[in-house]
């Protein structure tokens, strides 16, 4: 009876046994998925506010001030410079409120670009696939094209012009036909300077664009949407204030003597990926060798 009875609480001890090391693995599994979802939520804002800062002239002031708290830490934990370390250790949010003052016009550019990403978002759900947004564009440059009037698209692809959006009057408005012929309506304020289109929002208008050193034999904006295309990827639409003429400028090329539906291909083309000034001859009327 007593060899039974000791058995029988030997098997319940090591069934208690496993129960209370399944709890602790399911825990420590529980904690580590927990950790790791909060490790990737402050890694994604890290990396977005990174991105803001990137290419820019606070993004060495960034380095500076991590290279030389690195340094300092390292310097006072090497040497026991207790007050320093108490500071370092004690004060992380007057770090924080200063690098919120020093950084205060990039943070306000990053919540700017969230909204206008936002806003992006509603545009594409109300106006459709891109293909739209590009008709809707060629249909507008079509008119002004007729009508004359002087206009400059550039079209966002890969690298960004916030470099030249944010020096220019902010609109974060849908791409539209009316609103495009309203900007570049003759004599009104937004008429001189470019208009800068990420996806399917106009983010700004008035925007002056850095010219090309090759002469054209055209006016400004030629030189201006070749200029752009030199230093980025963008797609610029130009239109002749003198002739009426439609070309576009992509990766140092210029494609000129187009109309609604070749400037329509070779934007498809261009957008789509396939950004090659060889393969684009081919779909949209003729390049003009700068």
């Amino acid at each position: 009876m007593g060899a039974s009875f000791d058995l029988g609480r030997g098997r319940a001890g090591a069934r208690g046994g496993a129960a209370t090391v399944n709890a602790m693995t399911l825990a420590a599994i529980d904690f580590g998925i927990n950790a790791i979802v909060q490790i990737g939520i402050l890694a994604a804002i890290f990396l977005y506010i990174y991105g803001i800062l990137r290419g820019t002239r606070s993004e060495q002031m960034l380095w500076g001030v991590v290279v030389i708290a690195v340094a300092l830490y390292a310097v006072s934990a090497a040497f026991n410079l207790d007050v320093i370390l108490f500071f370092l250790g004690k004060f992380p949010t007057i770090v924080a409120i200063a690098l919120i003052v020093v950084f205060q016009p990039e943070l306000r550019q990053a919540f700017l670009s969230l909204r206008l990403n936002l806003r992006e978002l509603v545009a594409l759900a109300d106006y459709g696939s891109r293909r739209d947004v590009l008709e809707t564009i060629c249909s507008a440059v079509e008119t002004m094209s007729k009508t004359r009037t002087g206009a400059i698209i550039a079209l966002e692809r890969g690298a960004h012009l916030r470099e030249w959006a944010d020096d220019a009057t902010a609109v974060g408005a849908p791409v539209s036909r009316e609103l495009l012929l309203s900007i570049f309506y003759p004599g009104g304020p937004l008429h001189d300077g470019g208009v800068v289109v990420k996806g399917a929002t106009i983010v700004a208008a008035r925007c002056v664009f850095p010219l090309s050193g090759v002469e054209l034999g055209r006016g400004t904006r030629h030189r201006a949407a070749l200029g752009l295309s030199e230093r980025t990827d963008a797609a610029v639409v130009v239109v002749s204030e003198e002739t009426g003429s439609i070309a576009v400028a992509c990766e140092g090329h210029f494609f000129k003597d187009l109309n609604r539906e070749s400037l329509a291909r070779l934007l498809g083309r261009i957008m789509s990926g396939g950004g090659l000034a060889a393969r684009l001859t081919a779909a949209a009327g003729k390049e003009e060798q700068p």
